[in-house]
């Protein structure tokens, strides 16, 4: 069963923000410059997750995976665009592997 993500980042050092988006667009789906939409299985997330550990400064960056529930429409309504707006990914359309 694949759950819908949003991870989101903050990496101090030009360097390592470059290898933090290359891993994140591996992944997800890009919304923003540093936010990406996930669609993962429970396998590919723990692969995510040790990928960001493995290029992010962990004492300095920050990186965030919120749970959005299965990917569809029911992930779209938990998320409100305050300015601006961004297409959604029908769902796996987020998985790049």
């Amino acid at each position: 069963m694949r759950t819908r993500y949003l991870l989101c980042y903050d990496v101090r050092d030009a360097s390592r923000l470059r290898r933090t988006a290359k891993v994140a667009e591996t992944w997800g789906y890009r919304l923003q410059y540093s936010i990406f939409i996930c669609d993962l299985s429970a396998m590919e997330r723990a692969w995510l997750e040790r990928s960001l550990r493995e290029v992010l400064d962990l004492g300095a960056d920050y990186a965030v995976l919120v749970d959005l529930g299965p990917p569809g429409r029911s992930s779209a309504g938990r998320i409100t665009w305050v300015s601006g707006s961004a297409r959604l990914p029908a769902p796996g359309e987020a998985t790049v592997v």
